[in-house]
């Protein structure tokens, strides 16, 4: 605002010789600048240009406050003339509008049906399931603490007069801790339930000779592994393990053969490739079987080939293909030729994690030979959790 001595202007050199003007003609000027102040704020709040009859002063601020106004020192109107000429005001320009962010950072929200994948997420998945299927050794100061039920189901239609078909249910618990020099020792205690039918085919027909349950602890195996090599560029990953499988169970429960009783020295390499969001995991190895109970079953030679895919932050999908070759029976130094044989399963597994450090896993396998089981399931759930002093 200006003051009003600055925005009041003579009319007429002639107005300066006659009487000074009244307060009332003050006042009606006063009302006039008023409504002309009141109509140019409205145009500059809306936008509108400012016209030519829009004067500014601080006589319309002292005005609305309330103070006198000032002396008319400067200028003298005529009574009864007109307002004087105003001095015209311009509208502020408005404000710049503020930058946008170009449409490239701004984050747009997934489609329907999808969804953004966090880096750090998957990677947890899938590190915890590769750690549970023992292609990666568990972190120093960590332990993991693997409660799981398997099912396996045998037949086996070559014999000549009976027909033996097998319920196999392993509960069993898995602990491994993860110690220096990205290391870990492992072991797993099951435990046997076993139903057995053997049914005699040589009638019409078939008619069921005995059904028996036998039940008992199983072999204790402890062991160790270690990382051995990082994936570098086209080198994978390798893992080394070593276990051994410490005849703690009967050979037999209520007449029905256990697989357990068994002393076995098993060594494996595991080599691992990423390629996300994908993990190709492959292994070989070898178990020594020694003699017990003047039976030894027969070294073998496995090889394993699997693909693990993240498809989710908290869940892993796997497909695996087990290879087992394993050599002729010898019972009391004497070996059955012709007992060698060789199983292949397919296996397809699926894992997620359900809360904080808690992992659940499921996976069906399909035998694909005749030796091989008919089909097995494995359900078991993997709990992570700090250990003090490592």
């Amino acid at each position: 605002m200006f003051g009003l001595g600055a925005v009041l202007v003579t009319a007429t050199p002639a107005f300066a010789q006659t009487a000074e003007p009244t307060v009332a003609d003050l006042q009606k000027v006063i009302e006039r600048l008023v409504r002309r102040v009141e109509t140019l704020e409205r145009q500059v709040r809306t936008g509108t240009p400012a016209t030519g009859n829009q004067p500014v002063t601080r006589a319309v601020a002292r005005s609305r406050a309330g103070a006198p106004p000032p002396e008319p020192t400067e200028v003298a109107l005529h009574p009864g003339e007109g307002p004087p000429p105003p001095i015209t005001a311009q509208a502020a320009p408005p404000p710049p509008p503020a930058p946008q962010a170009p449409a490239s950072a701004t984050p747009s929200a997934p489609a329907p049906g999808q969804f953004e994948v966090s880096e750090e997420a998957a990677e947890r998945a899938l590190e915890r399931t590769l750690a549970a299927t023992g292609n990666l050794v568990v972190p120093q100061g960590f332990a993991e603490f693997e409660p799981l039920l398997s099912y396996t189901r045998r037949e086996a239609p070559t014999q000549v007069l009976f027909n033996v078909t097998r319920n196999e249910f392993f509960p069993a618990v898995d602990v491994r801790l993860g110690l220096p020099w990205e290391s870990q020792i492992e072991m797993l205690l099951p435990w046997n339930f076993t139903e057995q039918q053997t049914t005699d085919v040589a009638v019409s027909p078939p008619q069921l000779v005995a059904n028996r349950w036998g039940n008992a602890i199983g072999d204790l195996t402890i062991g160790g592994a270690k990382t051995i090599l990082h994936e570098n560029g086209w080198i994978p990953g390798l893992l080394g393990r070593v276990s051994y499988e410490i005849p703690t169970g009967p050979r037999s429960a209520n007449g029905v053969p256990l697989v357990s009783g068994q002393d076995r020295l098993a060594f494996s390499l595991t080599a691992l490739k990423r390629q996300d969001p994908l993990v190709f995991v492959a292994t070989g190895g070898y178990t020594k079987a020694f003699t017990a109970n003047q039976i030894n079953p027969g070294d073998q030679a496995n090889f394993t080939f699997g693909t693990f895919l993240a498809t989710s932050p908290e869940t892993t999908l796997r497909g695996v293909l087990q290879q087992t070759f394993l050599q002729d029976v010898t019972v009391n130094g004497i070996t059955f030729n012709g007992s060698n044989s060789v199983q292949s399963i397919l296996t397809f597994g699926a894992s997620s994690i359900l809360g904080r450090g808690i992992l659940v896993d499921l996976q069906a396998g399909i035998g694909l030979t005749n030796s091989s089981p008919k089909y097995t399931v494995i359900l078991s759930s993997t709990w992570r959790f700090g250990v003090s002093g490592q």
